[in-house]
This record gives C-alpha cells, structure tokens and sequence, in this order.
C-alpha cells in the first residue's frame, strides 16, 4: 500500500512538472513569433513562403561562415606558437638531415674500406 502511494506521488509529481514546462514553452513560443512579425491568424502564398524560408537559409548560411571565420582566426591566433616550434624544429632539422647523412655515408664506407682491406690482407697471409 505504501509503495503505491509513492509512485502514485512520482506520477503526479512528474505530470506536474511536465504540464508546467509545456506552458512555459508555449509562452516563449509565442514572444518570438511576435518578435519575427509574423502574423500566425494570416494565410500565407507559397511564394511567400517560400521567399521567407530563401532569407531563413541565406541568413543562417552567413552565420554560420562567420562563426567559422571567427573560430579559425582564434584557433590560428591560439596555435601560433607551436606552429612556430614545429617549424623552427623542422628548419632546424633540414639543415642537420645533410650533414648527418654525410657522416654516416662516410664513416660506413670508411668502415667498409677498413674491414675489406684487413680481410684481404688476412687472406693474402694465409694463401702465402
């Protein structure tokens, strides 16, 4: 018996809640129908409509490549220094990378000079 009374509770409480938040929505609803200028008792052309849902797309289609401007600048502005780093480290390294390879090149054909030589010494001593 007590169970039931707190779900009956729950239920009311939750129609209650959901009963408030559909007025309210319905209010705002109806302040911003107005601030559009739209009359809503009027029976409106196709043509009309369609020319309102034409400034609906084009309006919506400059905001939203605003915000996109504006979120690529800051993300440029907020990235700049370690756009910076990895372009120093990356001139940095270009001007090793020749260098570097340099020195392996020659200290492989060095050491390839040295051991054919010792080998071909060792086995000219062991054929005489």
């Amino acid at each position: 018996m007590n169970l039931k009374k707190n779900l009956l509770m729950i239920l009311l409480l939750t129609v209650l809640t959901l009963t408030l938040s559909a007025q309210t929505s319905e209010g705002n609803r109806k302040n911003s129908d107005n601030e559009l200028g739209i009359d809503l008792t009027r029976t409106y052309t196709g043509a009309e409509v369609l020319e309102m849902l034409n400034i609906v797309l084009e309006e919506s289609d400059k905001s939203i490549d605003k915000a996109y401007k504006e979120g690529y600048k800051q993300a440029t502005v907020e990235l700049e220094p370690e756009v910076v780093y990895w372009k120093t480290l990356y001139e940095e390294r270009k001007k090793n990378i020749f260098s570097t390879n340099l020195k392996f090149g020659l200290i492989c054909f060095g050491s390839g000079f040295l051991i054919g030589g010792v080998t071909g010494f060792c086995i000219r001593v062991n054929l005489n």
